[in-house]
């Protein structure tokens, strides 16, 4: 649990903001799926609250899919350039 507290407090104000949006996001759709079981026609859900539902999980999806795959990229840029420092630093005292 203390690696997962270490975590959340490097977050940048962007990251919070993209991460906090994504449960509120998450948290209306599933509301809305529920409170459409109460509202007459009971226990039917209208394709309106379903097609919400969907369109609010793939922007959820998007948004942690999307940070997540340019967090990996950075990545892999920041080992490339320390790569190719570490060969230039070798060829320069050679």
């Amino acid at each position: 649990m203390k690696h997962l507290k270490e975590e959340f407090d490097r977050l940048t104000f962007k990251e919070a903001v993209m991460y906090g949006l994504t449960i509120a996001c998450f948290v209306a759709a599933t509301v809305a799926i529920f409170l459409s079981m109460f509202i007459e026609p009971r226990g039917e859900i209208h394709a309106s609250v379903l097609t919400y539902f969907g369109i609010s999980m793939t922007f959820c999806g998007s948004v942690l899919g999307i940070s997540t795959h340019y967090s990996s990229e950075l990545t892999k840029f920041k080992a490339e350039i320390t790569g190719l420092m570490a060969n230039q630093s070798m060829t320069e005292t050679a």
